[in-house]
């Protein structure tokens, strides 16, 4: 199942994130992929019996940049303690990477600032 981040929030040092699915009863798989068809970061949750995608859009990647290395926090009850080193490990990955598609890679870098 994919569980698109709809809103994000900063408040007193963390990145409060509202999805349009509950996430009540997820844990964090702690690891995060990219989409770039969707243009989009995907944080594992696991409901005990399966994987769903936690879905970072690109119009949620300004707050996630301007806001890197907050906690982060889902529908006020989920904290996702690997998000920042996973996040890091990635945009390490995607930066000058084609495999990622030029599209896909030139937003992350922009976004970003890695250029």
């Amino acid at each position: 199942m994919r569980i698109y981040v709809n809103e994000v929030k900063i408040q007193d040092n963390r990145i409060l994130c509202y999805t349009d699915e509950p996430t009540k009863g997820f844990t964090e798989a702690g690891q995060m992929l990219a989409d770039s068809d969707r243009h989009a970061f995907v944080y594992l949750l696991d409901d005990g019996s399966s994987f769903s995608y936690l879905m970072f859009v690109q119009e949620t990647w300004p707050m996630l940049h301007e806001h890197r290395g907050k906690e982060v926090v889902i529908n006020d009850e989920l904290t996702l303690t690997q998000f920042s080193p996973e996040l890091d490990y990635l945009l390490e990955n995607i930066e000058g990477n084609s495999n990622y598609g030029k599209e896909f890679v030139t937003a992350v870098e922009e976004t970003f600032e890695l250029v």
